[in-house]
């Protein structure tokens, strides 16, 4: 059985037609929440199902797992890799949080906290020093982490010039990982569930010489090996993940970036300003223009 085909759901799918129908309720209620599983015993799965543990146990039997506990695990598994089928649960579709703004304040507050307490201020030090004399700055990232390495390479570009984004829009990582020297900077933005091309961005970048930076979370693969790795939570009181902390963390390695040379940043970004009033971008002087009609 294929990787693809060894999940819950599709070991469900496959076997379906053939469940007797006590099982079939079972299958019915795991296809629809199969991330239920989890935190539920095989009886209180059968009771939910109304059908019985006996039925409960030949059915994970007939999936091919050994028991239910193995089936347990993989959803486990499959939860803290961030499968939105997995993470959805029926409990949450039928009870809405009592008090839904606390909740996720509360662990916006713990995934913040968390996250910014385990990084070592040397190691901070360090990344933010190689973003600031590296030649050649290149920030990757895929699925919804491209959002959040868009988001840093425009900040960056602020602060510094030779920064560029993996991979450009619609073309394949060969043409952008070919400029990567030794001595550049790679950071790479690679939160759950992430792609094949992260290893192969990473291990380009050692072969090539460079520095690397991991933004990841909790469910990174030890095989993903960076110069310095920071670890960003991205738990969330829903199916959806949080990029709270991520985000925070972008905003301290660009404000430790600025910090490091004010002199040389604060010119360039007067620079950049001046071009946005010479192109008169942003109008950013609406509210002097309105202030002068009053007068």
């Amino acid at each position: 059985m294929s990787e693809h085909n060894d999940t819950l759901q599709a070991r469900i799918e496959a076997h379906y037609d053939d469940l007797p129908k006590a099982e079939k309720r079972l299958g019915d209620l795991l296809l629809s929440f199969p991330g239920d599983i989890a935190s539920y015993s095989a009886g209180e799965l059968a009771e939910a199902a109304s059908t019985s543990r006996a039925a409960a146990s030949r059915f994970f039997q007939r999936l091919g797992y050994k028991d239910f506990n193995e089936a347990r695990q993989q959803v486990r598994e499959a939860k803290r890799w961030g499968s939105p089928v997995y993470l959805s649960s029926g409990t949450e579709q039928r009870t809405m949080p009592s008090q839904p703004i606390e909740d996720h304040l509360a662990q916006e507050r713990e995934n913040l906290t968390r996250a910014l307490e385990s990084i070592r201020p040397d190691q901070l030090r360090r990344a933010v020093h190689a973003l600031s004399t590296s030649r050649h700055v290149h920030v990757a990232g895929f699925r919804n982490s491209y959002m959040l390495a868009d988001y840093l390479r425009r900040q960056l570009q602020i602060l510094r010039a030779g920064v560029s984004l993996i991979p450009s829009t619609g073309q394949t990582l060969a043409e952008d990982l070919v400029d990567i020297e030794e001595g550049d900077t790679v950071v790479l933005i690679g939160l759950r569930r992430r792609v094949d091309q992260v290893k192969q961005v990473l291990d380009t970048a050692h072969a090539q010489g460079a520095n690397t930076l991991l933004i990841t979370d909790p469910s990174c693969e030890k095989r993903l090996e960076a110069t310095w790795t920071f670890t960003c939570q991205v738990q969330s009181q829903s199916l959806f993940d949080s990029y709270s902390a991520c985000m925070s963390l972008l905003n301290l390695l660009c404000t430790t970036l600025f910090h490091q040379d004010i002199t040389h940043r604060q010119e360039r970004l007067k620079r950049i300003e001046t071009l946005h009033d010479s192109l008169d971008e942003l109008n950013a002087y609406t509210w002097l223009t309105k202030g002068e009609t009053h007068t």
